[in-house]
């Protein structure tokens, strides 16, 4: 289980009846969360951020610890927005909320059975970084070694979790966004296996871009999604 020490911070905090929060995949940022947030345009956008980030849980603790966090907050409209293995983080909260969630954007994700298992946590340290695309002071840092152990956890847990069964089956719509550059969600046939995870609508758009394509992403074109899951 997870402990009382480690959890989600949503920022800004959950005050209010409509919440979309938005949680970042492995090692994603989340300032650029800011560009969505207009003065005087409602719903606020959160961002949600793992409170110790070199502890390692699973996906399926985090998205039990983001839905205690959102059940307990009082908000009884939800939108939960993930980007690469938030996406995943994404899905299993959902599975625990009802009346609060109103639907589920999933980008630059497979869903969990048609995403390969991967070969990543094999790598050796720099080649590690590099293929993540991992900051500079990053790779040049004595401390990239705790960095790679880190990584490589993350995704030996991300492999783990492929692995498992059963998958949350949602009533809540999926809005499912795949990036044209982007080898992990570039498929449409694949993101229209989202479907197996609701009995609700599914909707799968493609956008130009790669994988990071969320950090540029237009405010408007995320707050049509939004709106369009909670029709």
């Amino acid at each position: 289980m997870v402990g009382q020490e480690a959890n989600y911070i949503v920022s800004p905090a959950l005050d209010a009846d409509q919440a979309v929060i938005f949680v970042p995949g492995l090692g994603g940022g989340t300032k650029f969360v800011d560009q969505w947030n207009e003065p005087g345009r409602e719903p606020v956008i959160r961002r949600a951020n793992w409170s110790e980030p070199m502890s390692v849980p699973s996906v399926d603790e985090r998205g039990a610890a983001l839905a205690s966090l959102v059940a307990g907050s009082g908000a009884t409209e939800v939108v939960l927005v993930g980007h690469s293995m938030g996406a995943l983080v994404c899905l299993e909260a959902a599975g625990h909320l009802e009346r609060q969630l109103r639907g589920v954007i999933v980008m630059c994700q497979y869903p969990p059975h048609r995403t390969p298992l991967s070969p990543l946590a094999e790598l050796p340290d720099r080649a590690l970084a590099e293929e993540i695309e991992a900051p500079q002071h990053i790779m040049d840092t004595v401390a990239l070694p705790e960095y790679a152990r880190l990584w490589r956890s993350e995704y030996r847990l991300l492999n783990r979790y492929l692995e498992s069964d059963p998958r949350p089956m949602l009533k809540a719509p999926i809005i499912a966004v795949g990036a044209s550059d982007d080898a992990s969600s570039w498929d449409t046939e694949c993101l229209d296996d989202w479907s197996h995870y609701t009995t609700g609508s599914l909707s799968v758009h493609l956008i130009d871009g790669g994988h990071q394509v969320v950090e540029r992403l237009p405010s408007e074109t995320l707050r049509e999604w939004v709106r369009k899951v909670g029709d």
